[in-house]
């Protein structure tokens, strides 16, 4: 099963996990040259995934109009609402290899991994709303059905997306949760091992922060953890993922930095945490920060990167906490 799509590939969005499921679920199909794959005016309920070759949308008058490689679909608007009519003839212009999920697909996923539906229907949203928008444009097409089904799609676009934001964040700091760290790893390490670029994982923990909770109860303790998750939200870019694990943990994840710049990060957040007023302040409670850092090495698991800078972690706590350690 082939996951080696070109960079700019749609199909890059989804984890392999993602893709193992839906491969899975999908059938694959030869086409040869010429060969007719959909046509445009007729039914459907299935969408295609193109593995390998070149497949194109012909309008009746003979014209191709887009042009499909290894690595992107297409009938999403069918497979979302059954019956929908096809908007163009898909041939394959050379032999190809596509995937077609169809309907059976979708149950067969509801039953073994049900999160790929809800991650496939957002996405597959996301891209059929702005590929259909550009067809309407290009082709002056303004079907009411068309319409309709697009203000649909937007609609439930949006209420996925909202929903998903809400099952990974963190609702106390604002920041991602282990959910999403867990979701994203995978993207991060996919994304520097196909680019050859770094990716940096600092963990941390608050020091003192149990005499926080002990002393001054649990609402002053969730003053420190929003002041501790604005700190480290504010302090990295868009592209890197600050998460909280839960209680005082906290990991962030820094692309395409290299050793120095990682470090001197991960130096700059816990100093900034470790300089932070809040209520324990008046009565000598200085929370600060420990760290453990490291850098992912080619060929090894997500397991095994995040299990490192534990163990980076629990050697700066055995140093005497207040550092950032690195393996």
């Amino acid at each position: 099963m082939p996951f080696d799509f070109p960079p700019d590939s749609p199909l890059h969005q989804f984890t392999v996990d993602e893709l193992r499921a839906i491969f899975a679920a999908g059938r694959e199909r030869s086409c040869a040259v010429d060969e007719v794959l959909v046509t445009e005016g007729e039914r459907g309920d299935s969408m295609f995934f193109v593995l390998d070759g070149f497949v194109g949308a012909r309008l009746d008058s003979g014209a191709m109009v887009r042009s499909y490689p290894p690595g992107s679909y297409f009938g999403e608007l069918s497979f979302i609402n059954p019956g929908h009519l096809r908007s163009a003839t898909i041939i394959a212009t050379t032999k190809a290899q596509v995937l077609v999920v169809d309907q059976a697909s979708v149950s067969s996923l509801l039953e073994t991994h049900p999160k790929v539906i809800f991650t496939l229907l957002r996405r597959a949203c996301a891209f059929l709303v702005d590929a259909e928008r550009n067809l309407i444009s290009d082709l002056r097409r303004r079907n009411l059905e068309l319409q309709e089904t697009l203000k649909k799609l937007d609609h439930t676009r949006h209420r996925l997306s909202q929903e998903e934001l809400a099952s990974r964040t963190d609702p106390l700091t604002g920041l991602f949760n282990r959910r999403a760290f867990d979701l994203e790893l995978a993207g991060f390490i996919e994304r520097a091992v196909g680019l050859k670029s770094t990716l940096a994982l600092l963990v941390m923990d608050l020091d003192e922060f149990k005499g926080v909770n002990d002393t001054l109860g649990h609402v002053a303790g969730d003053a420190v953890l929003r002041e501790a998750g604005k700190i480290l939200k504010s302090g990295v870019r868009q592209s890197d993922l600050p998460c909280r694990f839960g209680g005082d943990e906290f990991v962030v994840l820094l692309a395409d930095v290299d050793e120095a710049a990682a470090r001197e990060k991960g130096e700059a957040l816990r100093l900034a945490i470790s300089e932070m007023a809040h209520v324990g302040n008046d009565q000598g409670l200085r929370v600060t920060a420990t760290m453990g850092g490291t850098l992912f090495r080619a060929g090894e698991t997500a397991e095994v990167f995040l299990d490192r800078a534990d163990q980076a972690l629990n050697a700066a706590k055995r140093a005497g906490r207040r550092r950032l350690t690195w393996d």
